[in-house]
């Protein structure tokens, strides 16, 4: 397996603190937190014993599991823990005599809704190594080797699905998520000479059994970089679904083709490949991936247009919020992967500005789209829509605004990015994602090294940083592209040593954007300050996007707001339900400006 550039922590090596700490409590406090106490498709989903999901693909369950996770263990949150701990035990108690994990049976089989699941687990590994990993990974393995028999018995679950031969898709345009299981188990746990051999050939399989290979989607003739057939009728649309593209596909009700979970997915397809195929070519398969999506497809806060299908650069078009997430994920996993520091950029820009925006404040609703330029967040389920299966409906906060995918895939956003913000290198540690935190890790051969982060960043230039340290390491910062060099600055200080801290000129490397500083074993305290500036990029359709630093700048129109009942997915022009009643904060609300927004134009600043 080809080796990380910085390669990942275990979940719960990294707490959030400020500000961030906030963001993840809301999460704990909210909607996520309480979904397994109420949502049918958690509380009651097939894989507990229950009849409840969204879809035959039964992948509510999965997508929740995947969030919850490191919410619960970024946090430390006990309550949080026993959620995820009960929804462990008792699928883990339920796999099947021949290793099948969830509820179907027979021809109903099919590789994808677990794949979620699997990824849920390998973190709950990490986090809890003396409670959980014996279990899982044997619960992996057991799996694993079914997975084996199935693709060695003519693809079943994968290349052929009886049930419905059109779930074969997801599974394969997915396969990397699936993969990068594989990869965590071989270097994770000691395996058998056997089954390490069988999950080499099932890595192997899978890639090349899949009809869908993203490096040949992001070729020169093929990629579309205008999309003239906006329809799920496109023969390419599972390359042109929203979430596919940034981390990975789904269908939300049975009503949709595949949903917006394609496009962040090819981000890292590539990447993910790459780690046991070990082409070279695959890096420029991810360049182009990410080039060409996010300058024919990229919105301004970072995340990709899309409404199911990849859209031009309208700034009234809409990005679904689940591919905020996963595209926040997938740069991150980029730069760990690969090391350039463009990647880091771009995920601290759509985790800070895209994922948030589409969260109310006590994160109790979320919408399904957001849009750049969207004034208003109404109900309006009878007017013609811009979107390509979405209506109005969708930009409005609530518990499932037009489909219930996102309101089971969004919790991942901020624990998953807090997760990939720190990093090892072979002789200290990474600063990544620059945000306030502490990490506290082992460095093979330099022991233990506690470092917390303070500061208010994005929101202020400065971070202070607090470090104890078992022998001497490399502190390693990354400095942001957009970033000021000439006014940005380090210092060291180590408590009892005379004299004021020496203070370093920003010496970053070209490609990693890492600035590397040396810091002695014991205590010492440095001082970053990334020096920023206003910018201003031209958009199409006469806009422009002000930021400072990652930060996008948004304009207060007003607003007003109202709210009514929730409204479930299948019903969004009736008056709500009360089934959720004992849960206050759980209702749907709408929004409007209170400004006039016709006659607002751009005159420049200074």
């Amino acid at each position: 397996m080809l080796p990380w550039a910085f390669a990942p922590l275990p979940l719960g090596s990294i707490r959030p603190l400020g500000w961030l700490r906030g963001e993840l409590q809301a999460l704990g406090s909210g909607l996520a937190g309480h979904e397994f106490e109420f949502l049918p498709y958690v509380k009651d989903s097939r894989w507990l014993g229950g009849g409840s999901d969204y879809s035959g693909l039964n992948e509510a369950l999965p997508y929740w599991f995947n969030g919850l996770v490191p919410l619960a263990y970024t946090l430390d949150d006990e309550r949080l823990k026993g959620q995820v701990h009960a929804v462990a035990a008792e699928v883990l108690r339920r796999q099947a005599s021949d290793g099948w994990l969830g509820p179907e049976t027979g021809d109903e089989r099919n590789f994808w809704g677990r794949v979620p699941f699997l990824l849920g687990l390998t973190q709950l590994a990490e986090a809890n190594v003396t409670g959980w990993k014996g279990t899982i990974v044997h619960g992996l393995v057991k799996y694993l080797r079914l997975v084996d028999v199935m693709l060695r018995d003519g693809g079943q679950g994968y290349t052929q699905c009886r049930w419905n031969p059109n779930d074969c898709s997801w599974g394969q345009v997915r396969v990397h998520d699936f993969i990068s299981v594989i990869q965590w188990l071989l270097e994770n746990t000691k395996l058998d000479d056997r089954d390490e051999e069988m999950l080499w050939n099932t890595m192997d399989r899978l890639y090349r059994w899949s009809k869908f290979k993203w490096e040949d989607w992001y070729t020169e003739g093929r990629y579309q970089k205008v999309v003239s057939d906006a329809t799920p009728g496109n023969p390419e649309f599972p390359y042109l679904h929203g979430v596919n593209v940034g981390q990975g596909e789904s269908r939300c009700p049975q009503t949709r083709s595949l949903a917006l979970l394609t496009f962040p997915l090819g981000l890292k397809a590539s990447a993910v490949i790459r780690r046991f195929d070990h082409r070279q070519s695959l890096v420029r398969s991810t360049w182009n991936a990410v080039d060409w999506t996010f300058k024919h497809h990229g919105t301004s806060s970072g995340t990709i247009f899309a409404d199911e299908v990849q859209r031009d650069l309208a700034p009234f078009m809409g990005a679904e919020l689940c591919t905020a997430v996963e595209t926040g994920y997938s740069l991150a996993y980029l730069y760990h992967a690969l090391g350039n520091s463009l990647f880091a950029d771009r995920a601290e820009l759509v985790i800070f500005n895209a994922f948030p925006v589409s969260l109310t404040s006590d994160a109790w609703g979320h919408q399904y789209m957001a849009r750049s330029n969207g004034p208003w967040a109404l109900r309006q389920p009878h007017q013609r829509s811009l979107f390509t299966t979405a209506s109005s409906v969708s930009t409005i906060f609530g518990l499932e605004p037009m489909y219930p995918c996102c309101t089971v895939n969004f919790p991942q956003g901020w624990p998953k990015f807090i997760a990939h913000s720190w990093a090892r290198a072979d002789t200290g540690l990474v600063h990544a994602l620059l945000s306030p935190s502490v990490v506290n890790t082992t460095i093979p051969h330099r022991g233990r090294v506690v470092i917390e982060c303070k500061t208010d960043y994005p929101f202020s230039n400065q971070l202070m940083y607090t470090i104890s340290a078992e022998s001497d390491i490399d502190l390693f910062l990354r400095f942001p592209s957009w970033a000021v060099q000439s006014e940005s600055s380090v210092s060291l200080s180590i408590p009892g040593e005379s004299g004021s801290a020496s203070k370093q000129t920003i010496q970053a490397d070209a490609e990693t954007g890492l600035h590397r500083v040396s810091i002695p074993r014991g205590k010492s305290t440095v001082v970053y300050t990334v020096a920023s500036v206003i910018r201003v990029e031209s958009r199409p359709y006469d806009a422009v996007s002000v930021y400072r630093g990652n930060v996008l700048y948004s304009l207060d129109v007003g607003q007003s707001m109202t709210s009514s009942l929730p409204h479930r997915h299948w019903d969004q022009d009736g008056d709500g339900t009360h089934e959720f009643d004992q849960f206050e904060k759980c209702r749907d609300f709408y929004f409007n400006h209170t400004k006039p927004v016709s006659l607002i134009r751009y005159r420049g600043y200074g």
